[in-house]
């Protein structure tokens, strides 16, 4: 006899841990991170901060809040922080979702979200894509009357694709008003200039959508966790009873508060990584690859005929040839890709070279 859980088990993933064969320097371009590290001001405003690490930080984020709604032009009253955007995720399914309700996913939906329902006991509700990219018509088609929940990752991850405002704005106007839409922006600093900006406003306006936002990508702050959401004025408190208290630290809200406050610096940073996706998609798509339009700081990647093993092998072939570790993409059905973060130029033409490398010894 043992204890019976009430959450059905979900894999593990495995990822490349062992030493490198050749002794060269491992290169993590896995986990979808920024190359750069924290921007001076923010490692300034960290390390002044832990010199007070016996007190609590913020249990609300009070300050951060004031920043995010100054950057932003939000109110910060509709403003709710966490630890990393995950949380909130998590914190949203349980305000809203309970066994036998149904929450709806595009099929390549974010992973976290087949997380979230496990843990609420949740229904996963999954929507057919179109060329890797969420299909509106088929996300409003699932919908019955069980869905409480609606998340939508956009940009996406893993697949790097998006939604334009046209199709999110129709998706918001058509979704029952009973139904909760999440609009997950991790990586909409990296879509367009006026993307995050305007799904706020598309937001605004309505009672039934929270957008959850984070620090990780563009602010590089993946290692702080840090994240927060817009969400309408009565649900705020909602978010609350289940949120937990003072979840963010108070080096990761001291962080934030400086990287809000160098915007400019965020964004050459941002435009950076944006160039270089451009770059290697052409450079891959040239050496025979697949590589579905990204709006993020990652690339997903596969060769024509689909050969699962084979892009085993290239996972492989790149660690120990060049130290560089990339992601298996091992969701059903795309199985046939790996999938990269965006690094610094010599970092990119050295995955490139092992990629080459790999090619011509096939």
């Amino acid at each position: 006899m043992r204890p019976t859980p009430y959450l059905a088990p979900m894999p593990i993933r495995g990822r490349i841990s062992r030493p490198q064969p050749k002794g060269l320097p491992v290169i993590n371009m896995g986990f979808n991170e920024l190359p750069y590290p924290p921007l001076t001001a923010i490692r300034a405003a960290m390390d002044e901060t832990a010199a007070r690490a016996q007190s609590y930080g913020s249990p609300h984020c009070d300050a951060l809040r004031d920043a995010l709604g100054a950057a932003h032009g939000l109110d910060p009253e509709q403003i709710v922080c966490g630890n990393g955007s995950e949380e909130l995720l998590d914190v949203v399914a349980r305000c809203f979702a309970r066994p036998g309700d149904e929450i709806l996913i595009s099929k390549f939906g974010y992973i976290q979200f087949a997380l979230t329902a496990n843990r609420v006991g949740a229904t996963l509700v999954k929507a057919r894509e179109r060329d890797y990219t969420s299909d509106v018509d088929a996300l409003l088609a699932g919908v019955s009357d069980r869905t409480r929940l609606l998340f939508l990752a956009n940009p996406n991850n893993p697949t790097g694709t998006m939604l334009e405002m046209e199709a999110l704005s129709r998706l918001a106007r058509d979704l029952p008003a009973q139904v909760v839409l999440v609009l997950d922006l991790a990586y909409g600093e990296f879509a367009a200039p006026d993307y995050c900006a305007a799904v706020h406003r598309l937001a605004a306006g309505r009672e039934n959508i929270v957008v959850t936002r984070t620090f990780s990508k563009a602010y590089g702050l993946a290692g702080a966790r840090v994240g927060w959401c817009h969400a309408p004025a009565w649900m705020v408190p909602v978010l609350y009873a289940a949120r937990g208290m003072g979840t963010v630290n108070a080096l990761a809200q001291a962080g934030a508060v400086a990287g809000l406050a160098d915007p400019e610096a965020i964004q050459q940073r941002v435009d950076e990584i944006v160039s270089e996706r451009a770059r290697l998609a052409g450079a891959l798509g040239q050496l025979g690859l697949v590589v579905p339009p990204s709006r993020t700081n990652f690339l997903m990647a596969r060769f024509r005929d689909g050969d699962a093993a084979r892009t085993e092998a290239l996972v492989e072939h790149l660690f120990a040839d060049a130290g560089i570790v990339v992601n298996r993409t091992r969701e059903a059905g795309l199985e046939a890709f790996f999938r990269f973060s965006l690094s610094l130029p010599a970092q990119n033409d050295l995955l490139l070279e092992s990629i080459r490398r790999f090619i011509g010894q096939g």
